[in-house]
């Protein structure tokens, strides 16, 4: 009995670091999120919040698959997932087939 109760204690007080550890985390990030803010308001540049968030915003904007321009319904829901997430769109790329390779010819011999 003993020690199944130690053992709820072990597991408790590791659940407490590991609490303490998220919230100690939570509150330095706020805290550098508002000092960041504040220190672009009184310099008069961007935020690196706001920066770093305009390029995130950017760059899924970029990678995401655009959506063709409205075309009919398809025939089936396979197609229309296609058209949906840009796996129809030509990419340019080329698929290639097999050949042999022979084995150059030796050089003719000078004598």
């Amino acid at each position: 009995m003993l020690g199944r109760v130690m053992g709820w204690l072990g597991w408790i007080v590791l659940m407490m670091l590991g609490l303490v550890f998220v919230v100690s985390l939570l509150f330095w990030l706020a805290v550098m999120v508002l000092y960041s803010l504040v220190a672009g308001w009184i310099t008069g540049r961007p935020a690196t919040v706001t920066l770093l968030w305009q390029r995130y915003r950017a760059m899924a904007r970029q990678h995401w698959p655009q959506r063709p321009a409205r075309q009919g319904a398809s025939a089936t829901p396979r197609a229309d997932a296609a058209q949906a997430t840009g796996a129809s769109m030509e990419t340019g790329v080329q698929d290639v087939g097999w050949r042999e390779v022979r084995a150059p010819a030796p050089p003719p011999r000078s004598e």
